[in-house]
């Protein structure tokens, strides 16, 4: 290959001055400082958005907290205030009950001395039970004698209850229910006569009625029988009563 020969043998560059090494040294120099500025701010603000979440978290649980407590709290307030309703319902039920036998009994003595009344002689006037503990229950029965009272009477008390067991009817007295105070059995009285005792029912025996049957001894004797409607809490004005006399 033929050199040229009007071609030099090198070739002249013009340097570059100090100062635009500089100039470039110090934007690299700034470039690198707002890197790591940019990097430090974002990794401050996401710690610092981690820590507030965080904060956050803590306040919601402990909020959660409370709210459980408080739940908690009112919950077993109302569990409280529901059973102390339902024994004042029941306190309550059972004053009414005894005021209404009460009441019965009152018109039952005013019968006693009535003029008017439509029969005389021995009557049934109520028979009342209420459930007690242990499965036991308790009576009372009252009898009168009625309008005229030609002198003492004097007889008998039957006291039973009809109902099923094992699907067929069933007939206890109550010397077979374990019946209290066996003076009950008898009577002597001119114008009232009050007995009460506790009894128990035997265990698959679905009771129906109560009957009781108030029978006189001597020359005129007679007898009263009267059934009442089993109810577990027995109120007077929830009987149906049936009265025959003999």
């Amino acid at each position: 290959m033929t050199k040229d020969p009007n071609q030099p043998d090198y070739i002249i560059r013009k340097r570059r001055s100090a100062t635009w090494y500089w100039v470039w040294t110090f934007v690299i120099l700034v470039m690198l400082l707002a890197a790591m500025a940019l990097g430090y701010w974002l990794n401050k603000r996401q710690h610092g958005m981690t820590a507030t979440a965080q904060q956050q978290f803590l306040v919601l649980q402990e909020q959660l907290g409370d709210a459980q407590a408080g739940q908690t709290h009112w919950q077993q307030q109302y569990q409280v205030e529901h059973e102390i309703t339902q024994q004042l319902k029941a306190e309550l039920d059972k004053l009414h009950r005894q005021n209404r036998n009460l009441e019965k009994e009152r018109e039952a003595l005013q019968r006693i001395f009535d003029p008017d009344a439509v029969e005389s002689g021995l009557q049934i006037a109520s028979f009342v039970w209420e459930q007690g503990l242990g499965g036991e229950y308790r009576y009372r029965l009252m009898l009168i004698q009625a309008k005229r009272q030609s002198g003492a009477l004097k007889g008998t008390i039957t006291i039973s209850i009809v109902g099923e067991e094992a699907g067929e009817r069933k007939s206890y007295t109550f010397e077979q229910l374990q019946g209290a105070d066996s003076n009950n059995q008898t009577f002597d009285f001119t114008y009232v006569s009050t007995h009460q005792g506790t009894f128990q029912l035997p265990q698959g025996f679905e009771p129906s009625f109560v009957r009781v049957v108030a029978a006189t001894s001597g020359r005129d004797a007679k007898s009263v029988l009267q059934d009442f409607t089993w109810t577990n809490t027995n109120s007077s004005d929830e009987v149906e009563e049936t009265n025959a006399k003999k």
